[in-house]
């Protein structure tokens, strides 16, 4: 009980200190973060035997994910606004794609992601504290970069499961955070997630997230609370393709999330 009151007592004079430096205030959502993701990963440990008992191990993601966007929309404040959800519940089994801004991404995921749905993640990620835990309960997919026989593996295990399991995958197809000083944009696309739908014949679901920039921008140590929007466009069939025509299709699925990025998200303000 002791560590609990020495906590919330630290907790009060990082936010009384914050009203004088923003860096404190920054910090303190971090912390803040870094708790609500420690115990909704914890919830998908707890709740990974049922969730095996039912024959849903993958949706041991999604006890994780809305645990945690429910906790922080609490703790941080951040609410979602969701435009075309009904897409996600017609499209699966599908791959679901997203732009990729900062870690706050999982707040947008924790909202948005559907059961039975797994992560493609580095290997390295197997091994965090909690994250790593569940994600491995949850019979989440990791590969590690570079390794073509790694890349062959996941394409044939994901595949398979997508066909006989009926489960979903989730992919960031930037394959990195992207940044940008200018505005919201998007780094180019890798085609991994493609082939992957391509392979598995089912289709590919773009999720759009809007600029985070007002939220949090970690170069200017600014956080706070605020709505998040979230557009998902509509299913980009590959039925009929040739693997070779896989690139102008992801470049077309791009530019169409480019431009409802741009759209949906506030001019910036100088922080």
């Amino acid at each position: 009980m002791h560590w609990l009151l020495w906590a919330l007592a630290v907790d009060m004079c990082l936010a009384l200190g914050a009203l004088l430096v923003r860096k404190l205030g920054f910090y303190r959502r971090l912390v803040h973060f870094a708790l609500c993701a420690a115990f909704a990963s914890t919830a998908g440990i707890l709740s990974a035997p049922i969730m095996w008992a039912c024959g849903k191990r993958a949706s041991v993601n999604w006890v994780v994910a809305r645990t945690f966007y429910y906790t922080t929309r609490v703790v941080l404040g951040i609410n979602v606004e969701i435009e075309g959800e009904d897409i996600l519940q017609r499209a699966r089994p599908c791959v679901m794609i997203g732009n990729h801004q900062t870690m706050l991404d999982l707040i947008m995921l924790g909202r948005v992601f559907p059961m039975q749905t797994v992560i493609l993640a580095k290997k390295s990620v197997s091994y965090y504290p909690f994250v790593g835990w569940f994600m491995r309960l949850a019979d989440d997919i990791f590969i590690s970069r570079g390794s073509k026989q790694s890349a062959s593996g996941m394409f044939q295990r994901a595949s398979a499961e997508l066909r006989a399991k009926q489960v979903s995958v989730w992919f960031f197809p930037e394959g990195t955070r992207g940044r940008f000083a200018d505005g919201p944009d998007l780094l180019p696309f890798k085609v991994g997630a493609f082939l992957l739908a391509y392979h598995a014949q089912v289709p590919v679901v773009p999720v759009v997230v809007m600029d985070f920039h007002n939220l949090h921008n970690s170069r200017r140590f600014w956080s706070t609370s605020g709505t998040l929007k979230i557009k998902i466009l509509e299913p980009v069939s590959l039925d009929g393709l040739a693997e070779d025509d896989l690139k102008p299709v992801m470049d077309r699925t791009r530019e169409s999330m480019l431009v409802e990025l741009k759209r949906i998200s506030p001019p910036r303000i100088v922080h």
